[in-house]
């Protein structure tokens, strides 16, 4: 059995040209097995924003010292919200996190969303 989890994130200082992005993150099993993240960037523009998405594998039950690697690239819609398919565990791991992150651009600072994680009941 899987279930899903949330940590908090830390966000970059602010500038006077510059807005800072917030990014909502969270999780969804609608079938056994099947992940589904899903939120949105705000503000909106408008137009798509690229993001991506970031997963960190841990073998232990608790936040391990691992690497953030690159899981996706995705686009939001119109309106910022982004939907996206996650793996679940592999063997051998008792914790999977993910996160969704936004690059700097003239507009906004770089900006990280709050982590979730799944993890392993049994």
């Amino acid at each position: 059995m899987l279930a899903l989890g949330l940590l908090t994130a830390t966000v970059p200082a602010a500038s006077a040209e510059q807005v800072e992005r917030e990014i909502s993150i969270s999780g969804k099993e609608p079938q056994e097995n099947k992940f589904i993240i899903k939120g949105k960037i705000s503000p909106s523009t408008g137009k798509p924003v690229n993001a991506i998405i970031e997963v960190k594998h841990c073998k232990k039950d608790t936040d391990c010292g691992a690497d953030w690697k690159r899981f996706a690239k995705i686009k939001t819609n119109k309106k910022g919200r982004y939907s996206e398919r996650v793996k679940g565990l592999t063997k051998g791991h008792e914790r999977v996190y993910y996160r969704v992150a936004t690059k700097e651009n003239k507009k906004f600072f770089a900006a990280v969303s709050e982590s979730i994680y799944i993890y392993r009941l049994f």
